[in-house]
């Protein structure tokens, strides 16, 4: 399987859902092993999705760095997992993605106004060797 990217850029506005504001934010496609990368045009931060970076997951999924971050991830990310997408920029304008519908159904509908294109690298992927537990006392 190859790597995806969106074959053009589309942009949406809407609330936070946590400040209640206007958000602008732009879905621009990326080539092959950049990864997903949000950018905060109003703090000039980018903030690759990365373990590393994940600073908060109490009432939302919260990515940051250098003290600018970007909240409410998670169903935007949805989406672009259940197309696939590997590479993506998103460029947003604020600490909040738009909440629109309070699903992933918005961002359906904007990455398929985008449309998919495959690049030219293989998808990477990991393979699980041993297993792995987690538990907590108990």
């Amino acid at each position: 399987m190859r790597q995806r990217t969106i074959a053009k850029s589309v942009e949406i506005v809407g609330i936070g859902l946590h400040k209640g504001v206007p958000v602008k934010m732009k879905l621009e496609p990326l080539d092959s092993d950049m990864g997903i990368i949000f950018y905060r045009v109003d703090a000039g931060v980018t903030i690759p999705l990365k373990i590393e970076n994940v600073v908060d997951t109490k009432m939302a999924t919260v990515i940051g760095k250098d003290g600018v971050v970007v909240s409410t991830i998670e169903h935007l990310l949805s989406a672009v997992y259940a197309y696939g997408i590997d590479n993506l920029r998103v460029v947003i304008d604020n600490d909040d993605v738009p909440v629109l519908d309070g699903s992933s159904s918005g961002y359906c509908m904007l990455i398929d106004e985008a449309g998919i294109k495959e690049l030219d690298k293989s998808k990477k992927a990991i393979k699980i060797k041993k297993n792995v537990e987690v538990t907590t006392e108990d």
